[in-house]
């Protein structure tokens, strides 16, 4: 898939483009629907990637990201990989986990091994490091990039490009409202069906498939079902 370069002037006027001869919309209104679509197709993708590394600190069991990236997904200590848990999990497995570190000897390991999730930019490591300076190499999802003037760019492929001018379009009809507002739902669902194409996690959330229009209930489409066999028998009978 070729990727191209394009400014929020680039954007900007492919979106005017898709539009009606009278505008309803200025630039910033524009814009603000614009970087709306990225951040929405970076929160549902994981599009953009980045890896950073920090040193650990002395007995320490927290370790924050930075703000330029939004989640984590792999660590790394020293080039050894750890595995991901739950807090849950260690309570359960090692009760003193939290105070255990990797010159506690014993059953704990002379190395960080696990890590666990605390908040999106939050996380804990187990056992923490009794030396500290040592590198931890996160991989996760960069913050999506913002378009402030107009040669801020980013890479796209036409494909992006199509599906993101789609939902600010459809964004934008909120302004209108009524038909309109209807009239391009078909494009907001698209935006959603190629984001579930690319991160197939996020198919399996309710808000996801209620947006797009999936039954998530099965009681109630056994309900439903049910109600149209007897809609018909009695049309039959």
């Amino acid at each position: 898939m070729a990727y191209q370069r394009l400014t929020l002037t680039d954007l900007l006027t492919r979106l005017k483009a898709r539009w009606e001869a009278v505008a309803y919309f200025t630039d910033a209104e524009a814009t603000i629907l614009l970087n709306e679509a990225l951040q929405c197709w970076g929160m549902l993708t994981g599009r953009w990637k980045r890896r950073i590394t920090v040193d650990t600190t002395q007995n320490t069991i927290e370790v924050s990201l930075p703000a330029t990236m939004t989640y984590r997904m792999r660590l790394a200590f020293n080039g050894y990989p750890l595995s991901p848990t739950s807090t849950d999990d260690l309570n359960n497995g090692q009760p003193s986990w939290r105070v255990e570190t990797t010159a506690s000897g014993g059953r704990v390991p002379s190395r960080p091994t696990l890590w666990a999730p605390v908040s999106l930019t939050l996380l804990y490591i187990w056992p923490q490091d009794a030396v500290g300076n040592n590198a931890l190499v996160i991989d996760g999802v960069s913050d999506t990039p913002v378009l402030v003037n107009g040669g801020d760019f980013v890479d796209l492929s036409e494909a992006d490009v199509n599906l993101l001018l789609g939902y600010a379009l459809h964004a934008a009809m909120l302004k209108k409202g009524g038909v309109y507002f209807q009239a391009t739902l078909p494009l907001f669902r698209a935006f959603l069906t190629a984001a579930g194409a690319e991160n197939d996690l996020i198919t399996t959330s309710q808000m996801y498939r209620k947006f797009l229009g999936l039954e998530t209930d099965p009681l109630k489409t056994l309900k439903r079902m049910g109600s149209s066999v007897d809609g018909l028998a009695q049309q039959q009978g």
